[in-house]
This record gives C-alpha cells, sequence and structure tokens, in this order.
C-alpha cells in the first residue's frame, strides 16, 4: 500500500469521525440549525480533499517539453508529429520546422527537455547540443559495407603493416589489400562477426594509398581508401643475445639487416670465447643506447637484474625458447606477469596455408624485388618447427601471436616504462627455407614494432576526416596551419585545447606548426566515401548520449507532478471558514430569556 492510499484512508476516518461529532452535536443542541449542519458536514470532506491534493499534487503534461528531430534517412511515414524539426541533412518530407542545427531548435523551444531522433542520428556538429537534453533514439539496421577501419600509423620504409577492420551485415566476406599498383597484397575472409586483418608491405618514404576492397562472391560490396604514411626514422637499434651460435640467430641477424635495424650480436662460444660483433659490457649504460633486446633463454638467467633495470627505463625485450625450459626459468618468466599456462615439453606447431605466389610477391619489401616468391610445398616437406607447450596466457599479458590452430605463440606486458614479449616458438628460422619467408618477417616484425622503445617523430594524424564536415586535431599550437590539396592554406581556429578545420575537397593535406620543419601529411576521404563508417560513427556517438531515466517522468514522456501550493491555499481557506462557522452565531437560533 502506498503513502497516498494510507494518507487518503486516514482522511476518509477523519472525516467520518468529525461527520459523527456534528450529528451528535446537532441532536444534542438546544437550538439546532439544519443549514449550518449541512455547511459544516459538506465543509468536512471538502477539506480533507484539499489537504491530500496538497500533499500528493495531480500529475500535469509540460506543453512542449518534447521535439522530435528529423535527421537523415527519416521516412515520410515516421515523422508524422508534432512539433518535428528538420535539420539540413534531413529529406524533405513536408511540413516541419527548418532549422540550420540542433543548437538553433533548442533556443527555439525553450524548456524542452527530451529530443526524439527520427533516422540515421545526429552528425558531429550537433552532438554536443544533444548532451543539454534527454535523447531518444532507436537506431536503425545497419547496412551491409565497411563499419569501421583502422589505418597503420607511421610506417617505415620496407617495413610491413597491418589494416584492421570490421564490416556490417557482412559475414564471412572477402577482404583484399591492394598496393598502390592495384596489386593484391593480401586478401582474408572476415570472422562472424565481421571482423578481419590484412598486411602489406610499405616501400619508398612518402604518402601512399592502398585500397581495401570488400568482395561478397564475384560482387564488389565497396571498395574505400586507406592512408599509409611512410616516413624515414632513424634506425632502431637492436642487441641479440645468444648462449651459442646457431641457425636461428643467423637468419634473425640477417632478416633485421634487411629490414633496416642496426644489428648487435653477442654469442658465446664456451670457454670464455666470443662471437659475434665487437663485444660490448652488458650494463645499463650500454643498454641504455639501444630500442630493444632479443635474449634467449639460456643468456637471460645471468643477465635477467640489469636487463630489467633497463626495461623499467624503456628498453623493449623479447625472451625467446631456444628449447624446452628449465624449472628456474620458467618460475621467472612467471615471475614477469606471463600464465604459461600447460604443459611442459614442447609441441607442434600448426601453420597457416602459404600465400599465393602473386600475393606472396607483393610482400617481399625492398630490396627483395628480384627474389622468387616462396614456393607452396607439400604438407610432408613443411619444415618442422615446435613450440613451447605452455602458452604466455593470463595475467596481464597481452597475445600478440596466434598460430593456425589458434594458440599463442608470443604475448607482451609492460614493465615501468618499457615493454617484454615472450616468443615461445621454437627454430623459426626454418621458415625462411620453405614457402612462410613472409610470415616470418611478419612474426619478428610484430614482437619488434610492439616493444622497442618509441623513436622520436612526428605524430600522426590517425582520426578519418571526411570532405565538408568539420576536423578537430589537437595537441596543436594556437597559430597551426592547414595546407590543402591545391596549395591553398587555412588557419586552425581553437577549440576547447584542439584545432577546428574543415576540409572542402577529398585528399592530402600537410599540417605545419610553428617552430617545426617537419609537416605532418593526414588524408581526407570524399564526401561520399566510406557512408556505412559515418553512420556507424554517428550512431556509437549517438548511443552515448543522456537517454531517459526511468525516474525523470519528463524525459521518459510521462505525466510530472503539479505545484501543490494552490490546494494548499485552498485547504487553508477552507479551514479556516470551518473555524469561523463553528464559532460564529450565524445560523444558531436565539432562545428568548425567561422572565426574571
Amino acid at each position: 500500500m502506498t503513502a497516498a492510499w494510507i494518507t487518503a484512508i486516514l482522511l476518509g476516518m477523519a472525516v467520518l469521525l468529525a461527520s459523527v461529532r456534528l450529528v451528535l452535536w446537532y441532536r444534542s443542541a438546544a437550538a439546532p440549525s439544519f443549514k449550518r449542519l449541512i455547511a459544516l458536514l459538506s465543509l468536512q470532506p471538502i477539506c480533507a480533499v484539499l489537504l491530500f491534493l496538497a500533499l500528493f499534487p495531480p500529475a500535469v503534461t509540460v506543453g512542449n517539453a518534447t521535439l522530435r528531430i528529423a535527421t537523415q534517412g527519416t521516412p515520410r511515414l515516421g515523422a508524422m508529429g508534432s512539433p518535428l524539426i528538420l535539420l539540413p541533412e534531413a529529406p524533405d518530407i513536408g511540413a516541419g520546422e527548418h532549422v540550420p542545427d540542433l543548437a538553433t531548435a533548442l533556443r527555439r523551444h525553450p524548456g524542452t527537455s527530451e529530443i526524439i531522433i527520427l533516422g540515421n542520428g545526429l552528425t558531429p556538429r550537433d552532438i554536443e547540443a544533444a548532451k543539454t537534453v534527454t535523447v531518444r533514439f532507436d537506431p536503425p539496421p545497419q547496412r551491409p559495407g565497411i563499419s569501421h577501419i583502422a589505418p597503420p600509423s607511421i610506417v617505415a620504409p620496407g617495413s610491413s603493416f597491418r589494416v584492421g577492420g570490421q564490416l556490417s551485415a557482412l559475414p564471412r566476406a572477402t577482404v583484399e589489400l591492394l598496393d598502390p599498383a592495384g596489386q593484391v597484397t593480401d586478401s582474408v575472409q572476415a570472422d562472424a562477426d565481421g571482423r578481419f586483418a590484412l598486411t602489406g608491405t610499405a616501400r619508398a618514404a612518402g604518402a601512399v594509398l592502398f585500397t581495401l576492397r570488400v568482395r561478397d562472391g564475384r560482387r564488389t560490396v565497396e571498395q574505400a581508401s586507406v592512408p599509409v604514411l611512410v616516413a624515414d626514422s632513424p634506425a632502431p637499434r637492436l642487441l641479440i643475445l645468444s648462449a651459442a651460435p646457431n641457425a636461428e640467430i643467423k637468419y634473425l641477424r640477417r632478416w633485421a639487416s634487411d629490414a633496416g635495424f642496426a644489428v648487435t650480436t653477442q654469442m658465446s662460444a664456451g670457454g670464455g670465447i666470443a662471437l659475434g660483433d665487437a663485444p660490448i659490457a652488458i650494463d645499463g649504460a650500454t643498454l641504455r643506447r639501444f630500442d630493444v633486446a632479443i635474449i634467449d633463454d639460456r643468456s637471460w638467467a645471468a643477465r635477467r637484474g640489469v636487463v630489467m633495470g633497463a626495461v623499467r627505463d624503456g628498453l623493449g625485450l623479447i625472451l625467446r625458447a631456444s628449447g624446452p625450459i628449465d624449472a628456474a626459468t620458467r618460475g621467472q618468466w612467471r615471475a614477469l606477469g606471463f600464465g604459461l599456462a600447460g604443459k611442459d615439453g614442447v609441441a607442434p606447431l600448426a601453420l597457416p596455408k602459404a600465400l599465393p605466389p602473386a600475393i606472396a610477391r607483393t610482400r617481399q619489401g625492398i630490396g627483395n624485388d628480384d627474389v622468387p616468391a616462396d614456393i607452396a610445398l607439400p604438407d610432408e616437406m613443411l619444415p618442422e618447427i615446435s613450440r613451447l607447450g605452455l602458452t604466455p596466457d593470463g595475467g596481464d599479458a597481452v597475445p600478440l601471436l596466434r598460430d593456425a590452430g589458434g594458440a599463442t605463440l608470443a604475448a607482451w606486458r609492460a614493465v615501468g616504462t618499457g615493454r617484454v614479449a615472450l616468443f615461445t616458438g621454437i627454430d623459426s628460422y626454418a621458415l625462411t627455407l620453405t614457402g612462410y619467408r613472409t610470415l616470418y618477417g611478419d612474426w619478428w616484425s610484430a614482437m619488434l614494432a610492439t616493444v622497442a622503445r618509441p623513436a622520436p617523430g612526428m605524430t600522426p594524424i590517425t582520426t578519418s576526416g571526411w570532405a565538408d564536415e568539420r576536423m578537430t586535431p589537437c595537441g596543436l599550437s594556437a597559430t597551426a596551419q592547414v595546407e590543402r590539396p591545391d596549395g591553398r592554406q587555412a588557419n586552425l581556429l581553437p577549440v576547447g585545447g584542439c584545432g577546428a578545420f574543415w576540409p572542402d575537397k577529398a585528399g592530402w593535406h600537410l599540417l605545419r606548426q610553428p617552430g617545426d620543419s617537419r609537416s605532418t601529411p593526414f588524408y581526407v576521404q570524399s564526401a561520399d566515401a566510406l557512408p556505412v563508417m559515418r553512420a556507424a560513427r554517428d550512431r556509437d556517438a549517438m548511443l552515448m548520449l543522456r537517454p531517459p531515466a526511468r525516474d525523470d517522468r519528463a524525459a521518459t514522456g510521462q505525466p510530472s507532478p503539479g505545484s501543490s501550493w494552490p490546494f494548499a491555499l485552498g485547504w487553508l481557506l477552507v479551514s479556516a471558514l470551518l473555524w469561523w462557522l463553528e464559532r460564529a452565531r450565524i445560523g444558531r437560533a436565539t432562545v428568548p430569556q425567561s422572565a426574571k
């Protein structure tokens, strides 16, 4: 039972008792007045009702508290209702009030507490204004196409890179990455959720466009430009430590040198004999000169203290297994935060199918254009490559590499300002001897790029931008400028610590800041490019706005409690009238006095 019901019952009982008292008074009065009794009996329930309404005022509907906002994709029948606001991108659906933006609509309709969004949703222009009200939005089903693309950051010449993304309403579609020459550099099938990851190879330095193509069978569903910024940077300094010379170190050093690393190798031949480059002291001062180190399990134990000190200062570290590890090494690696779940010993490593020759040739990298593509061998001739039976999952470790069977081959975690990766593959050099030379390069390139100390350089702009839509790059000076593709200059307008810029054409733009001789290229998509991705971006921004709350009656369209003061004033006046009428002599019969 609610408080309103309890109060109503108590007031009803009070009215009943008061009425009984008045009737008894009327019957015992010497000169009763029937009109006076009727007036008092009538005022008792009126007083009770007014008191109840003062305590629980009736709900009222606030006029003009909700606006219906028509955006792009609003159907004509779905826009029926009043009042209706038409934003510039809304279709011509008949009657409605045209406004340039949502903020104007809210100023013209003060007191608006809720907006109902029709169509695909608000654009970034109106998101800030929508944060001041509650928002009702039922997103339409996503159309088939590319809903997200994650382009690479700055890529060094000759290095491989990865492009990730997701498709909507296209499970198991084929996604291809084409290089600037139009050659397919990678092809994958999206998973059940539409996610995909493609690998390409950068060539000479510069700003280039790769192409992402989505095919459903033989039909091309959509294709989009993927900007890739290829820039020269200082050669990463790599230190390789091994307890003995072996084929793994030989091929790893050769690959790293071809990939542009400045490699220093130290190997022990026993009896105090060191092989490789000129001997160096493994101490904190020496390790600060390197960006990343690769150390096998047998070299790790004697140097882990000084190496971990360097990692906390920013050095990248890759620990690799040369074979089954002992209990001491297993405990030390677990102490670094790697789970190492599974059985001791070694396990077979599942390899994917070799790339087709046409795709493998586009992935060879700079300096290997004349090298024949890897050949695909029969299964019985595949290289014998194993991995530790222990997988580095769990804890704070982030999976980095997996084999074709889904087993984790490498994982990494942060330690101080540096990163540590654990690679469980054994004798990975055998990949280079058959049809998996590209896979070998992808593995080591991914691990080194993940953990290496970041080199100083330009900060790329990875935010997607479209022509005729505002972009707001941040971390800029107040006088930053943008050079358009046609050479025109534009100043960025300061907006909350960022700079606002309205590109009017698609293409590569140059961002310039005072005091910095370098310019940062960034790409702007055409206004009609990636429509599904733009719709998904707006949809995600809309779903982050404040929805109607359960206890917010105005926001949910329910009646809100009205004002109680008129009923309280009425109760006070009726109560005063009752008090006066019970004590006044009006209506009382006059009894004549007996003669003395």
